[in-house]
């Protein structure tokens, strides 16, 4: 640290105008610190931002390196990420009669930024009243268990309200949770399989009936897409043919190397007594495995990393045998054509969560 990163770190911390709330709210046993309002004038980050405080899992000390990890590894050292981050899912906040609409914004680990951030903004929030009560989670709290939450107001007006009173209403957007399950399945073209699970224990019984499997051919798929004439005359609307030919060369490219000829990926479609679920199947040995990164040619001749990602078809029938929505997935996994059995996991189910009003008061 010098006196010029000093002053770095000033500027681009140093608000011009600031509210305290310091008051903390539970969410469905959850606990959130809101902080206060601050503003700054400066263009590149000016704005009027909602500041809150929310705690995270420690961070793993001496954790493997990602890029030597397998993907069930990773998946499970991230286990739980997506259950905090619901100071970040706020969209609407009544405090005290004043009703504040926010667009989103960005939380950050304390653990990661330099402590200098941290430093910066606790010590101007307590210049300016702010205090965390000893009966607050956040009061012994260590940093790296915390989250600080920055997210911006809608609308602006020219002086910041006195926000004296209680925290009177609190809207979280639609937002998503994922349960990690690890269930194995054998997946047999021209069977079908039926899995039990509850997200919780004790919970509701869920039922996965998967009622067809099939394979998928993803580049003789791909070059059928790109010969078709009628695809073709929409996309030369709006591109030259070199840029056509080229965009066609870069796609089939990059399926190739995913899926070369004569490799395919499974397909299935499912029925789920539970509409808000979204169930993820991996193949056991692709979690398994340490993932090779894809290198692919981009535009100008460079290269880089790059990955593609399939996205199942859809049913032919709406309705599935057992009343349900039948959807679509596919095993994003490249075995040969003729291959009539897979070893698979339910390795997880995202969970739609509708957007919630909490009353606090």
């Amino acid at each position: 640290m010098n006196f010029d990163t000093f002053q770095g770190y000033f500027r681009a911390f140093r608000l011009d105008e600031v509210k305290i709330i310091g008051k903390d709210v539970m969410l469905d046993g959850e606990c959130l610190h809101v902080v206060g309002i601050g503003r700054k004038k400066e263009c590149d980050n000016g704005g009027t931002v909602l500041y809150v405080l929310e705690q995270q899992p420690a961070w793993k000390n001496g954790s493997m390196d990602r890029g030597h990890q397998t993907k069930r590894e990773s998946m499970l050292e991230t286990e739980g990420a997506d259950k905090s981050n619901k100071a970040l899912c706020i969209s609407e906040i009544k405090i005290g009669g004043h009703c504040f609409a926010l667009q989103g914004g960005s939380m950050g680990g304390l653990v990661h930024a330099d402590y200098a951030q941290a430093y910066l903004f606790f010590q101007q929030m307590v210049e300016n009243g702010w205090c965390i009560p000893e009966t607050s989670p956040f009061y012994r709290l260590d940093w790296e268990c915390m989250c600080l939450a920055e997210l911006r107001l809608k609308e602006e007006d020219k002086m910041l309200p006195e926000l004296s009173g209680e925290i009177e209403q609190l809207t979280i957007h639609r937002t998503s949770r994922n349960y990690i399950l690890q269930i194995p399945v054998r997946l047999e073209q021209g069977k079908t399989a039926e899995l039990k699970f509850s997200l919780e224990e004790g919970g509701e019984e869920i039922r996965c009936y998967i009622n067809q499997i099939g394979m998928s051919e993803p580049l003789r798929e791909q070059r059928e897409h790109f010969e078709d004439a009628q695809y073709r005359e929409q996309a030369l609307q709006h591109v030259s043919k070199e840029e056509f030919e080229e965009m066609k060369k870069m796609a089939l490219d990059a399926v190739e190397r995913q899926f070369p000829a004569g490799m395919g990926c499974f397909t299935m479609e499912y029925e789920c007594t539970r509409e808000n679920l979204s169930p993820q199947f991996y193949a056991a040995e692709e979690l398994d495995r340490v993932p090779e990164p894809l290198v692919s040619r981009v535009v100008g001749g460079s290269t880089g990393v790059a990955s593609i990602f399939l996205i199942g078809g859809k049913p032919e029938q709406e309705t599935g045998p057992h009343g349900l929505r039948n959807r679509c997935t596919l095993i994003q996994h490249a075995v040969p054509v003729g291959t009539k059995v897979m070893e698979a996991e339910l390795f997880m189910v995202i969970e739609t969560i509708p957007e919630k009003v909490y009353y606090l008061n």
